[in-house]
């Protein structure tokens, strides 16, 4: 009887102690983000103008034949893969103006909606010793201070007011690659992500002089989580 009061107990606490607590998905945490940008089109050297063309004083010889300005908000995820990559998912609405340049210049405004699936890799080690400069003889002492590398695919979703849309153009649909560089700033528990990023994207719909319509976007954007 002795021998049976002990085997039950040291049977159960070495039963616990064997679980294995490893989650099937990595630890992510939900986060805000609010960006500016501003997105611009350039004419393709392969097209030239006709002669009507070139005897219309109102025709546009800039170089620039798009330029698009805005801001917008989001939400993505944190999700860290290992110690180096994080996998940062991303969704985003934007309210911006769309200025087209032809022999009259079109204005619109636009929705767009992008999606995008970026990826985070760390360029250095967290920096645990972080200083931001407030003030003359002032500063904020961080928890950590981190620079990031961050590429990844974008989508994005456009769509023009009616008056453009009756003036023959249709809604956009983009495919394109962005780059950028980040810092993470933990203070007390709470993170800080300054990003900027270079996207460029290209779409069938809506050509300019019938060339490929390549946009080159500049995006700032403040991120917490």
């Amino acid at each position: 009887m002795k021998l049976q009061k002990y085997i039950f107990p040291i049977f159960i606490s070495s039963n616990l102690l064997g679980q294995n607590n490893d989650d099937v998905f990595p630890d992510f945490q939900f986060g805000l983000t609010h960006s500016i940008y501003s997105s611009v089109c350039f004419k393709s050297n392969s097209i030239k103008k006709s002669i009507q063309e070139n005897n219309d004083n109102t025709y546009n010889s800039s170089k620039v034949t798009e330029i698009q300005y805005g801001f917008g908000l989001g939400m993505f995820l944190w999700m860290p893969l290992n110690e180096i990559v994080i996998f940062k998912p991303q969704v985003e609405v934007n309210f911006s103006n769309s200025c087209l340049k032809q022999k009259k210049t079109i204005y619109s405004t636009c929705f767009d909606f992008s999606v995008s699936h970026g990826f985070a890799i760390a360029l250095s080690p967290a920096n645990e010793n972080g200083v931001i400069c407030m003030a003359r003889d002032m500063s904020c002492y961080l928890t950590s201070k981190q620079p990031y590398l961050l590429i990844g695919p974008k989508m994005n979703f456009r769509k023009f007011d009616n008056g453009y849309i009756n003036k023959g153009f249709q809604n956009e649909f983009n495919l394109g690659f962005f780059v950028g560089y980040a810092t993470n700033y933990e203070f007390h528990g709470t993170n800080f992500l300054q990003e900027i990023t270079y996207n460029v994207s290209t779409t069938a719909q809506n050509q300019i002089n019938d060339s490929k319509k390549i946009a080159h976007t500049i995006s700032l954007a403040l991120s917490f989580y």
